[in-house]
């Protein structure tokens, strides 16, 4: 199936499993879907809309199903008074295809029932993740992704290319924290591709 009109068919799953989640809810696009400025390496960017915004936290998981198996859900450590941040990654998707979802509405509570905690070694192999995309745009900070991926795990930059830095992101990002291993198997393929790619 073509890559477009597999993420077409993601979102159309991704918005009615939301919007029957919580009847009279809205989930809309944002971002480069929205503008219609998306690439093959976009992620996607949804605002949900919601009258109770600790109600909609906790029936997510179920909403999400309605596109795939869920992966990795994780809820922004920064929480503002009408809105919570989530991410989300889907088995099988592509890396690329991360789902960031700004869920806007009346909050009560703090952080979601599901909420594990903020890995920082999963920020860090996102972060090599976005360095690699911006790597194939050819636009964006590069140099301040893989900056912030290395400081979140505590490594030292090596210089040189950047698929080698990556690497040493990757491997000090499984260090800190072993549960990381399949991402981190995934993120090293992304990178190796990029190698290949640019040889």
């Amino acid at each position: 199936m073509d890559c477009d009109v597999e993420r077409a068919n993601r979102v159309v799953q991704l918005r009615r499993g939301l919007q029957a989640a919580q009847p009279g809810s809205v989930a809309s696009l944002r971002g480069s879907l929205a503008e219609g400025t998306a690439d093959a390496w976009s992620d996607i960017d949804l605002s949900w809309w919601v009258s109770d915004g600790d109600d909609a936290l906790r029936v997510l998981p179920h909403a999400l199903k309605a596109a795939g198996q869920v992966e990795s859900l994780r809820l922004d450590p920064e929480l503002d008074p009408d809105r919570r941040l989530v991410f989300v990654r889907f088995r099988n998707w592509s890396l690329f295809q991360r789902v960031d979802l700004d869920v806007v509405g009346l909050f009560h509570g703090g952080r979601a029932p599901w909420d594990r905690g903020w890995s920082r070694a999963e920020s860090a192999l996102m972060n090599a993740v976005a360095a690699v995309r911006a790597s194939y745009r050819e636009r964006g900070d590069i140099d301040g992704l893989v900056q912030r991926g290395l400081e979140r795990v505590q490594a030292t930059d090596p210089g040189g290319a950047l698929t080698d830095r990556l690497s040493v992101l990757i491997d000090a990002a499984v260090a800190a924290d072993s549960a990381q291993t399949g991402l981190a198997q995934r993120v090293h393929a992304e990178v190796r591709a990029l190698g290949s790619a640019s040889t």
